[in-house]
């Protein structure tokens, strides 16, 4: 059984677990499946479309000989601390907020004019704003008035982001009036005291209560701090994020060319 495989046409080798993983083209596909389900394209594909667009321009323009070779290049722009750097993520990106920064050579401008192009990933979280993908937005923007180019953002999104801690969900158990009969209500939401010896501290405020010589933990609120799906906000966090980007919108509008293009669903600030 071969323990590796080579491509004949780029020479690169792959181990036979490498082999099983899906292709980068694979998992575009599915992005691509899940964003045509909500309507709309996905962000990754627009700079490419963009090209196709700019090519029938030109054909309309000029003869093909005349056309050039490069229509379109790509920078992509991604947080890196506080930073905004210069990385291509090719569609492996862990936020649902992308931006490029665009030289677009167009027949009225053929030797290239700059624009900067943000956009949601609804393949991630629903393309929900998060604290980090208001970051990235809030940065690219600057970045267009700073250069003083066209600022354009493709919306499909879900708003603001507000969710729960997932990590808690399946340990929050119920003391319910009548366990028999939950119609009736429940006393209080609670975990388990060997289930609150595993959480960080400050996952939740909770007291406690001994029912039965059995120790409970109360909830009297949910933190979640330290713990992995709260990382880019769930809460009022992200609704302050819709606040800055909101206001660098208007700071955008007044001193650039913007354009926002909605397509299939925003919602709210987005």
């Amino acid at each position: 059984i071969p323990k590796s495989w080579t491509n004949v046409e780029t020479q690169e080798k792959a181990t036979a677990l490498e082999m099983l993983k899906p292709t980068a083209e694979t998992q575009r596909g599915t992005k691509r499946q899940i964003a045509r389900s909500a309507g709309s394209t996905y962000i990754y594909d627009f700079p490419m479309l963009i090209r196709i667009s700019l090519t029938k321009a030109w054909m309309q323009y000029a003869s093909a000989d005349k056309i050039p070779s490069k229509l379109v290049t790509a920078t992509e722009l991604a947080l890196e601390g506080d930073e905004l750097v210069e990385r291509d993520q090719a569609g492996h990106n862990k936020i649902g907020m992308v931006a490029w920064l665009l030289t677009l050579h167009t027949p009225e401008y053929p030797n290239g004019r700059e624009i900067i192009l943000i956009g949601n990933d609804i393949t991630i979280k629903g393309g929900s704003f998060g604290t980090v993908e208001d970051e990235l937005f809030d940065k690219a923007s600057k970045l267009a008035r700073a250069k003083g180019i066209p600022r354009i953002y493709i919306a499909c999104n879900s708003g603001a982001r507000i969710g729960g801690v997932e990590e808690l969900k399946s340990l929050v158990q119920v003391s319910w009036v009548n366990k028999d009969d939950p119609m009736k209500g429940f006393e209080y939401l609670y975990i388990s005291d060997d289930e609150y010896k595993k959480l960080p501290a400050e996952s939740v405020e909770s007291h406690t209560v001994t029912v039965n010589g059995e120790t409970r933990h109360v909830l009297d609120a949910i933190v979640g701090k330290s713990l992995p799906s709260t990382k880019g906000g769930i809460g009022v966090e992200c609704l302050q994020g819709s606040g800055l980007i909101a206001g660098e919108t208007s700071r955008a509008y007044e001193e650039t060319f913007t354009l926002s293009y909605a397509t299939g669903r925003s919602v709210g600030i987005g």
